[in-house]
């Protein structure tokens, strides 16, 4: 069986891609997809991307011209030394073009079948699984924990590290979305550029950079005092997908930040520059730094911190901790 489990894809698109000449991506995840495709058409590219020449084509198109792939397969290329070929739609594709292929042997040119979920006997998903000189790798919803890889893993190569609330944030904003946990990750690790570390607070500026009603929202209406605003903004951001641990991190993460704001000494505008604030999010910051005195914020990061333990001890009922908590933040700064 030619299948490669989860344990083996780092190894596998690293590396021993080089030995498969057909390659089946296959599966619900569109963004885990193309993350497999793109890492294995890096491997086939090595170090000079340049040299190698991508011909993509569509399942369809092909069985109208059932001998265009092996015809273009088998070629020789005028402007490259190495050719890779991708074909979306794969589980559309005619048996007799795909059969071909992996009957052909010494077929130079490393071609990847890009298809949406296929089932357990899907002949070409079987085909792929059981041929020696194939592969077929499955791309589901990923774990928690192969999220927290990927994040680690990119974070790692720029070169940058990640605080582990930060990190934990992001893993609850994105899901199980590889893709969307990518293009997050990017644009992180270029918002942080030139920092040590990217934290918490980064997470949610970003966030707040793409949408208006995303999480930082919710937690802004909270610590500003907007009692009847906060369920509802709270409830948004769970109907978005966004996790209630994920929001109750990023309330302490921003609980953390107003602290240190408390604390810093000089110019004021020089301590925003340094905690690198969004600038559409620094009124509401200087608004939320009057109603909450450091003798106070301890109280709100108690609140938070109290949460997170009932939420570990209670997920059932998460989302209601998960208000509650945010109502107290805005009632305490109401008392001011």
């Amino acid at each position: 069986m030619v299948a490669i489990r989860p344990s083996e894809l780092p190894r596998f698109t690293s590396r021993d891609c080089l030995a498969k000449r057909a390659i089946l991506i296959f599966g619900p995840d569109e963004g885990g997809i193309r993350i497999r495709a793109d890492q294995i058409i890096m491997s086939f590219a090595g170090q000079t991307s340049d040299s190698l020449e991508r011909l993509d084509f569509d399942a369809e198109a092909l069985n109208g011209d059932p001998g265009k792939l092996m015809d273009e397969a088998q070629a020789f290329s005028m402007f490259s030394a190495r050719r890779l070929i991708t074909i979306s739609g794969a589980g559309k594709l005619s048996k007799a073009i795909w059969s071909l292929v992996l009957e052909t042997h010494g077929l130079e040119t490393p071609i990847l079948f890009l298809a949406d979920e296929l089932a357990k006997n899907a002949p070409i998903r079987v085909a792929f699984e059981q041929h020696e000189s194939a592969a077929a790798i499955a791309c589901y919803p990923a774990s928690r924990s192969e999220i927290q890889a990927l994040i680690e893993d990119r974070v790692k190569a720029s070169g940058l590290s990640i605080t582990a609330a930060a990190s934990a944030a992001l893993c609850d904003l994105v899901g199980s979305d590889l893709g969307l946990t990518d293009r997050e990750i990017e644009k992180l690790i270029l918002y942080c550029h030139g920092r040590v570390a990217i934290e918490v607070d980064d997470v949610a500026t970003m966030l707040v950079d793409t949408s208006e009603l995303g999480p930082a929202e919710a937690i802004d209406r909270a610590f500003e005092g907007k009692l009847e605003e906060v369920e509802s903004a709270t409830l948004r951001c769970f109907a978005e997908g966004i996790a209630p641990s994920g929001l109750i991190a990023m309330a302490l993460g921003h609980a953390g930040l107003l602290r240190r704001l408390a604390m810093a000494s000089g110019n004021m505008e020089a301590a925003f520059r340094a905690e690198r604030i969004f600038f559409k999010r620094q009124d509401r910051i200087r608004i939320q730094q009057k109603l909450w005195p450091m003798d106070q914020l301890g109280r709100a990061i108690d609140i938070l911190a109290q949460t997170q333990a009932q939420m570990r001890k209670t997920p059932a009922i998460e989302e209601t901790v998960t208000v509650r908590a945010l109502w107290s933040i805005a009632l305490a700064s109401r008392r001011r």
